[in-house]
């Protein structure tokens, strides 16, 4: 149960970045965000360039493709192949946002903050140096692998979330962080 909550604070996250123009609130338009401060500086860097099939690949352990999504900000990976007895293609994503300003990112972390629940205390929540001002694990393992999971990320005015989303414990969380430690070095 405690996965499902997890994966469903994800796919908010995924929509909420990957929706031109949408937020949190229905209805609410680029400009009123852009009057709050929470306006992503456009153009946003493209997350393919950061992210590989390859890297996916590490992570996973077993071949993936690219998924077409519209938004550039957003890149996903699936597994080339259902596993077998699997509940269905395991994924790879990340999404990143960079935005305008310090206070436009206190903003959005703030608000990405309590969307996935990242707290001293919280279960399945492991605070990360390193990696930037502020970065979190999240996501249970067992036998040193992870399910769904997640490393979230903040530098300067960028964060960014490297997710997996796959019910069954195949994912490597330290390949996960490499990646992600790698994607945090390169963001200015």
């Amino acid at each position: 149960m405690e996965e499902v909550k997890w994966w469903v604070a994800v796919m908010v996250t995924v929509l909420t970045v990957s929706l031109p123009g949408r937020a949190m609130g229905a209805g609410q338009n680029t400009q009123s965000l852009f009057a709050q401060g929470l306006q992503v500086q456009t153009p946003n860097p493209s997350a393919c360039s950061m992210l590989s099939a390859a890297d996916a690949q590490k992570i996973m352990g077993v071949p993936m493709q690219l998924k077409k999504l519209s938004n550039p900000s957003v890149c996903m990976y699936e597994e080339a192949a259902q596993r077998p007895n699997a509940m269905g293609k395991g994924t790879v994503s990340l999404a990143v946002n960079k935005r305008s300003s310090k206070a436009a990112e206190d903003a959005g972390w703030a608000q990405l903050k309590e969307t996935r629940h990242l707290k001293a205390g919280e279960k399945n929540v492991q605070a990360l140096s390193g990696f930037g001002e502020e970065a979190y694990f999240t996501g249970n393992t067992v036998k040193g692998k992870a399910g769904v999971s997640g490393v979230i990320v903040r530098k300067g005015n960028s964060n960014f979330m490297l997710d997996v989303m796959v019910m069954e414990y195949v994912a490597s969380p330290e390949e996960m962080k490499n990646v992600a430690k790698r994607i945090a070095d390169g963001l200015n």
